[in-house]
């Protein structure tokens, strides 16, 4: 009998996602669950940066994240179908700077059994912006969660 039948996970294309996407595929295939992607732009960055970012236009800067959004959830949703998986994907645009809030949110209105992230996405000013998710969710979240270590791939060994 499967225990998860709705399995979300988290990505932002990091190489800790890559070691993450194939946990949730595994998972979704024995379980025989379905996976949904999502991946969260955090809108409110630009808050972060105050006079950093100043110089690019804000339509610019929202463009340019959603179409980087974008491409992560086509690769790994290409790639969770190569696997033979049936995959619904969401961008989700957070404009208060609480990605963790949306993704609990997500994960609740879809209804996922499972939520899957990995200890650490981006590196350097986007892990700065973004802190501990994985820590976050735990803490917040209200469901079972699957936390995969992202330096099974090297990703946190000080590579860049």
């Amino acid at each position: 009998m499967a225990i998860y039948q709705r399995i979300l996970m988290a990505t932002d294309g990091s190489p800790g996602s890559a070691a993450t996407l194939a946990h949730a595929e595994a998972l979704a295939t024995n379980q025989g669950a379905k996976l949904k992607l999502i991946t969260v732009v955090d809108e409110a960055i630009g808050s972060y940066m105050g006079g950093e970012l100043a110089w690019i236009d804000p339509a610019t800067l929202r463009s340019n994240l959603l179409e980087g959004a974008r491409q992560v959830l086509e690769r790994a949703a290409a790639h969770a179908r190569a696997g033979g998986l049936e995959v619904e994907t969401e961008l989700i645009e957070a404009t208060d700077g609480h990605v963790g809030r949306a993704i609990i949110s997500a994960a609740n209105d879809w209804p996922a059994d499972l939520l899957v992230v990995s200890t650490h996405g981006r590196h350097g000013l986007a892990r700065l912006v973004l802190g501990s998710m994985a820590e976050t969710l735990v803490r917040w979240g209200n469901l079972p969660i699957l936390v995969v270590p992202a330096d099974e791939t090297g990703a946190d060994k000080g590579t860049p």
